[in-house]
């Protein structure tokens, strides 16, 4: 897939850039993080002729049924750890959660609520483009793993068109930011970022949820 490799190349651009990174003096530090933002993403659809388990004897007809999914634009929580082992390069481990409406509607009948969260989990490469002043804008690209669940009362679980979850799946994202130093243990975070993986279900194509967000960080050294 053309995506899986956008970011091993960035990655690599980003250290060929600026090949004095690893030279630095150490400065390692960790930071633990606690953010909010919105999700805005392309929303997504799909049809799919299902085929219901019949009585013996009888003779069922095809089912059309017709499946979407959207993130609402609410706040999301992320927390994470980064932790910067020279001054301008830092990895970071985060978790994110966005809520999701999954619907699954079949031909002629209302629809039936399925999948309502997605859980995000991230692994990053960091890039600080400055280190001394009190604003410090980064860059970040990584790789992770997604899942959509839902809970197992959801009617289009009940109704057996999809499972309580659809298991974890290849994601990655990039974006960047900016940390402003507060004092020397903490810091507000600013960035932006987008998240990217398989849609959900049989609908096709790529998913892409981009989500804005601010935050507070705790730093330790």
């Amino acid at each position: 897939m053309r995506s899986s490799r956008i970011i091993p190349s960035l990655i690599l651009f980003l250290l060929l850039v600026f090949p004095w990174a690893f030279a630095e003096s150490p400065a390692p530090s960790l930071e633990v993080f606690l953010g909010g933002g919105s999700s805005f993403s392309n929303s997504g659809s799909g049809t799919e002729t299902l085929f219901p388990p019949c009585p013996v004897l009888s003779t069922c007809a095809p089912l059309s049924v017709r499946m979407t999914r959207s993130f609402p634009e609410t706040v999301n929580p992320t927390v994470g750890a980064r932790y910067r082992f020279t001054r301008h390069n830092a990895l970071e481990a985060s978790n994110s959660y966005s809520s999701y409406h999954f619907a699954v509607q079949p031909a002629g009948q209302s629809a039936l609520a399925g999948y309502n969260r997605a859980d995000v989990v991230s692994f990053n490469y960091v890039r600080y483009l400055s280190a001394k002043a009190r604003v410090q804008p980064f860059l970040t690209a990584g790789l992770g793993i997604n899942r959509f669940s839902g809970p197992k009362n959801a009617p289009a679980v009940v109704n057996g068109y999809v499972n309580a979850d659809n298991g974890w799946r290849f994601a990655w994202n990039y974006g960047g930011g900016a940390d402003l130093v507060l004092e020397r243990h903490l810091a507000l975070r600013v960035e932006l970022r987008d998240y990217v993986t398989g849609q959900p279900s049989i609908i096709t194509g790529t998913s892409h949820n981009f989500v804005p967000s601010v935050g507070v960080v705790f730093r330790f050294k």
